[in-house]
């Protein structure tokens, strides 16, 4: 081979290195990571007692939780944000991954159930001859939704469990990518006499790869009752389909000293489905309201008519228009709540009509659909996010950076950032925290922090900053991480600020086109600057070592030695020495970042250390 042949041939090796390399070094949406502790119900979300359920059975999810006197789950949770277009309020979405979020083998080749919604035993026993073939169960299906569209081989199964206990599949849904991740679709199926016994159950599953990828399937509005039949597709049903939008978007917190009222975005935006074959007049009510007092801060619209009047089966956005004269109190922190009422007359599910009575069955009401509602958050931090992770997200390169562009609506000092770790089995590891403000500039912080073993009551671990930080207009909050593995950020699907995402794998930022949602990093900011003698540390006191495993030596003269978490609370920890140097022992004590607080004479001095 010549020379020039074999460089062609090195600079094809060299080329197929980094686009393989770009192909796997870069931003993308993950599940709900392993070890990830839930607020949600799991398999083992049981009635305490199995006393079977009576018809009709009715779920449109639309109070943001799975009913445990409905359903057995396993891995199947509930979300406001998954959906898209929903026939109501509030979905239910099953994705390859158990309540742990692991999937459910290692075994690349392992084909089986994963997934699982199931219903409480229902007692069809007493359904009479006349109308043992009017038992139909309907409901809604989503390919992927804002998830993972499912492969070809993966398939969403109905099975209806026989007198005999055994699960019998009746029917089926392929994946692939002629499905439409953008619509429902409705099902209706009969519930043949040979299932009408004591104990009757039916199930959604998951089947396919149990290895991943992690694909999606969306439910909604299950209903199982008598008297129907195969074109019993509607319902005297007007719904809210989504949760009302923020009127100061993009932004789902603000800083209460940041706000004025000129930055209202100018609406809340909200939607509803007509779920009847006819049309139908409807009125709106639209409140903001303070939510620890109630106090009343604006009325936008009240009992206002939906014009034209909303047709048979239509689906239609609707918003409210704000004034730009909001009386918000913004002097201390609050938190303002923001609710749509949609009034149609909507009532409970006529069961039957005999001249001029009517019989009401009171266990299906229509009207909880009927309201939505959000609280806004004004503390000291903004977020694009509503604070609850449908997905994660992260980048996989060892030394790479992701950031999530800010732009603050006043100047301020940054005090720390707020960050969802979903993975409980990557807290204690070590990141970066950095801030910028321009990503072709050098960062303006660069901090060593670890994750906390134990995040805050919401979720976010909190990551104080100790020097002070100016920012204004545009700039930036993110991290470099030190391991080639994903690490798992929280994604939420309320929203997509996609276009706010930068990350860096290769030695240059590139923008987020691929992964859409709201990325869970939060910056805290203050008014207020550090005093001008923050209390450095005199020369003559040293900390070391720095990390420790066991002993902290402190050598000079210091007093008053006490220890912090990253909540600020104190820690009791063994201390030896005297007035020229202290010993501290941490072997009690989980890995972490620490605060270490003490003073020399009239200045009170605070250090850092991490604990590994």
């Amino acid at each position: 081979m010549t020379a020039n042949g074999i460089l062609g041939s090195c600079c094809l090796v060299l080329l197929g290195l980094v686009l393989q390399q770009e192909a796997l070094a870069q931003f993308r949406q993950l599940p709900l990571a392993p070890g990830n502790p839930q607020e949600l119900p799991d398999k083992r979300a049981m009635r305490t007692q199995e006393v079977p359920l009576n018809l009709p059975f009715w779920d449109d999810f639309s109070s943001g939780s799975l009913s445990k006197e409905k359903w057995e789950t396993q891995g199947a949770f509930p979300s406001y944000s998954i959906g898209i277009n929903p026939p109501s309020l509030g979905v239910v979405y099953l994705d390859g991954v158990d309540a742990g979020g692991n999937p459910y083998s290692r075994n690349a080749l392992e084909n089986g159930e994963g997934d699982a919604l199931t219903s409480h035993p229902i007692d069809l026993s007493g359904i009479s001859v006349a109308d043992e073939g009017s038992v139909y169960l309907s409901f809604f299906w989503q390919a992927g939704g804002r998830g993972e569209h499912p492969d070809a081989q993966d398939a969403l199964v109905l099975s209806f469990l026989d007198a005999q206990g055994d699960w019998v599949p009746v029917w089926t849904q392929q994946g692939g990518e002629d499905l439409s991740d953008m619509e429902f679709a409705q099902e209706i199926l009969p519930v043949p006499p040979a299932y009408q016994h004591v104990d009757f159950r039916f199930k959604f599953s998951q089947t396919g790869r149990l290895s991943g990828p992690f694909d999606t399937w969306v439910l909604d509005y299950v209903f199982l009752n008598k008297g129907r039949n195969a074109q019993d597709l509607f319902r005297s049903d007007r719904a809210l389909t989504r949760l009302p939008g923020s009127p100061f978007a993009p932004y789902y917190a603000i800083p209460h000293f940041e706000f004025t009222a000129d930055q209202v975005s100018g609406r809340v935006e909200s939607q509803f489905k007509n779920l009847t074959n006819r049309f139908r007049a409807m009125e709106f009510t639209v409140e903001l309201r303070e939510l620890a007092s109630g106090r009343l801060i604006a009325r936008p619209d009240q009992n206002s008519p939906i014009n034209p009047v909303p047709q048979a089966l239509e689906r239609r956005d609707f918003f409210s228009s704000l004034s730009e004269e909001l009386e918000l109190l913004t002097d201390s922190p609050f938190d303002l709540e923001v609710q749509v009422q949609l009034s149609a007359g909507d009532g409970f599910l006529v069961e039957s009509i005999t001249g001029e009575d009517t019989v009401f069955q009171e266990t299906v009401d229509f009207r909880i659909n009927d309201t939505s509602r959000i609280v806004i958050p004004f503390r000291d931090f903004y977020a694009y996010d509503d604070g609850s992770a449908d997905y994660a997200a992260g980048i996989n390169q060892r030394g790479g950076m992701l950031a999530l562009q800010y732009r603050a609506l006043n100047p301020g000092r940054l005090t720390g950032v707020s960050i969802k770790f979903t993975n409980a089995l990557q807290r204690g590891n070590g990141i970066e925290l950095m801030v910028w403000d321009s990503l072709e500039n050098q960062p303006l912080l660069r901090q060593e922090v670890v994750i906390p073993a134990e995040a805050g009551p919401d979720g976010f671990a909190f990551f104080p900053i100790d020097t002070t930080v100016l920012v204004e207009d545009t700039f930036y909050v993110g991290y470099t991480q030190f391991s080639n593995d994903y690490l798992h950020l929280g994604l939420d699907k309320s929203g997509d600020t996609g276009e706010r995402i930068f990350y860096n794998v290769l030695g240059a930022w590139q923008q987020n086109e691929e992964v859409r949602g709201n990325l869970m990093i939060r910056p805290h900011l203050s008014t207020e600057l550090l005093p001008d003698d923050p209390g450095v540390a005199d020369p003559e006191v040293r900390l070391y070592p720095n990390p420790v495993s066991e002993r902290l030596w402190i050598q000079g003269e210091v007093q008053d030695v006490a220890v912090y978490d990253f909540q600020g609370r104190e820690i009791k920890i063994p201390q030896e020495g005297d007035k020229n140097g202290k010993m501290l022992t941490f072997t009690a004590v989980q890995k972490g970042l620490y605060l270490i607080k003490y003073t020399q004479g009239t200045r009170v001095v605070t250090e850092r250390i991490i604990v590994k």
